[in-house]
């Protein structure tokens, strides 16, 4: 396999095919880029999204992986769209416009010559918490394996509505991965700061509190726990479907 030709082949499946699940979903593929070649995927993409891409459904934001462990992944792209219906239609407005279709192409073509691709994720979202402020750049994304959703829904209902969690800063989307390949965690927990100072004053703000460990205790008795990658947004072009979801 061409690894080169792997990364638009991955982005097209997000724009193409569609699969059969309701609601706001998401997209994700990371790959590595080296820091020369970084600026060239803002430029691209740039130049896409001010024409064929203006009239993508959705946000395409783009992310530097600042911590996540020995993942050979640089950067992570996440498209976001309010159904899987409208994704898959967009797929086919480019595919059916001979315009559209070529700046696709050398959007891709940039890509190729590159990156190289790691992963490539599909998700929906399944209840968001809190604030969905558009300038949260910063986030933690938790991988867990659930054994009762519900629960895990009922626990971060609670905690959110608890009287520490009602102080809580950014905002809580918790996602059901839809397809990841072998190994996959069934779901993605991701919290939106708009620092990293800020989440790091929260966490300290909740070492010991026991709204917290309550909440705590009730996802790991239905979970099991994968860890966390850190990732802080370059920019995100259009508007994502969840911002206006977010909620108590």
């Amino acid at each position: 396999m061409n690894i080169r030709k792997t990364l638009p082949l991955c982005l097209a499946f997000s724009l193409l095919t569609g699969l059969a699940h309701g609601g706001p979903g998401w997209d994700v593929t990371s790959f590595a880029a080296s820091p020369q070649n970084a600026p060239k995927l803002v430029a691209a993409i740039d130049e896409w999204m001010a024409g064929a891409g203006g009239s993508y459904p959705g946000q395409v934001a783009l992310y530097a992986n600042e911590a996540d462990g020995n993942d050979p992944a640089t950067h992570t792209i996440i498209a976001t769209f309010p159904s899987v219906a409208a994704n898959e239609a967009y797929g086919r407005q480019i595919q059916g416009d001979e315009k559209m279709s070529a700046e696709w192409a050398k959007l891709m073509g940039v890509f190729s010559t590159s990156t190289t691709v790691v992963q490539t994720t599909r998700g929906t979202f399944v209840k968001s918490w809190g604030e969905a402020d558009p300038a949260d750049s910063v986030w933690m994304h938790h991988m867990i394996t659930v054994s009762d959703p519900g629960a895990v829904v009922a626990a971060f209902d609670r905690w959110m509505n608890s009287a520490t969690g009602k102080r809580a800063p950014g905002q809580v989307h918790l996602s059901g991965v839809v397809a990841g390949g072998l190994g996959s965690p069934s779901h993605i927990v991701s919290i939106g700061y708009a620092s990293q100072a800020e989440a790091e004053r929260w966490q300290e703000e909740l070492a010991g509190n026991q709204d917290y460990a309550t909440f705590l205790e009730a996802v790991q008795q239905v979970s099991e726990y994968h860890g966390a990658n850190l990732a802080v947004r370059v920019k995100a072009w259009g508007t994502s479907p969840i911002a206006q979801t977010a909620r108590r």
